[in-house]
């Protein structure tokens, strides 16, 4: 009897001993979460007793400790994105202004027929240019809206890419550029968006005329199952070209274009692309700039609207 007396009694004081382990780690992590919480702390909650049940506990906590922080980097980066994309588009918008401001100051003051008419004829060109840069800022908002949606249709490939050809180079001042085109005569039928498949192709155009060197080379084959366009032309300089960056938005290779380029011509371009189910690839090669375009084939017979 003695015997079962001592015996409920250190079992007693083991559960007491244990109890008053638990309320002391229970207040630990609370100090820890205050802490946290207090100082916007990256730590997470540590234990000095080892419990099945409070490491299960622990570790759903700082679960939720890491991804509560992921989240907040991640919105922290893209405040960050929206200051920097402001900040660009903000400069890009003034300078064609001041531009245009300049020369309807030069105009109005300016009595001479011939040098009203070359005012007349530069401001033309300056509002043309700030028209392109609005349409290139609506769509990069566009694009950053995850609700955008794009439908999809059956396109004959080589039709649109042989109509964006005569577009661009009907509306070019620069008439030195001639390409070299290589459009296989096999019908090539995609799913595509023809609004974005057409700004796809200007604006690959347009940065081979505003930063190649000639030899422009236009091609699209047939290979197995998917179509493939390639758009390249001599660079001057490989080494002013961070390869990595190309498609990343605001990304100028020349900076002495800043207020002439968004910067925003092939990040449009990559978001298209991927959006009709497409893949993009750029590679520099012996002062040979590449741009290769992968979609995947239709049959002609299928009547594909998305």
């Amino acid at each position: 009897m003695r015997l079962a007396i001592i015996l409920i009694g250190l079992i007693c004081l083991f559960l007491l001993f244990r109890l008053f382990q638990y309320r002391h780690q229970l207040k630990l992590i609370n100090q820890q979460l205050q802490f946290i919480q207090r100082h916007d702390s990256n730590l997470l909650l540590t234990k000095q007793l080892n419990s099945k049940q409070l490491n299960k506990l622990l570790s759903l906590l700082n679960q939720m400790l890491s991804l509560q922080r992921n989240h907040r980097i991640a919105v922290q980066h893209q405040e960050q994105q929206l200051k920097d994309s402001i900040t660009h588009l903000a400069h890009d918008i003034r300078t064609p202004l001041t531009s245009l401001d300049g020369y309807f100051q030069l105009l109005i003051k300016n009595k001479e027929p011939e040098k009203r008419e070359e005012y007349i004829g530069i401001i033309e060109n300056r509002i043309h240019a700030l028209n392109e840069l609005l349409e290139t800022i609506f769509t990069y908002t566009k694009l950053q809206n995850d609700a955008y949606e794009m439908h999809l249709e059956k396109m004959q490939l080589n039709q649109t890419l042989y109509e964006a050809i005569f577009y661009f180079y009907q509306h070019v001042s620069n008439k030195e550029l001639e390409p070299e085109v290589a459009v296989t005569e096999e019908k090539i039928f995609v799913l595509a968006n023809a609004v974005a498949l057409n700004r796809v192709f200007f604006n690959l155009l347009k940065n081979s005329l505003d930063h190649g060197n000639g030899d422009l080379k236009i091609s699209l084959t047939k290979q197995e199952n998917q179509a493939v366009v390639s758009i390249q032309n001599k660079v001057l300089t490989e080494d002013e070209i961070e390869m990595t960056q190309v498609f990343n938005q605001f990304y100028m290779s020349d900076q002495s274009r800043a207020g002439q380029s968004t910067g925003l011509g092939l990040f449009i371009v990559k978001e298209f692309v991927e959006k009709m189910n497409g893949k993009i690839e750029a590679i520099l090669k012996d002062q040979q700039f590449i741009i290769y375009l992968t979609f995947p084939l239709i049959n002609e017979m299928s009547p594909v609207k998305v």
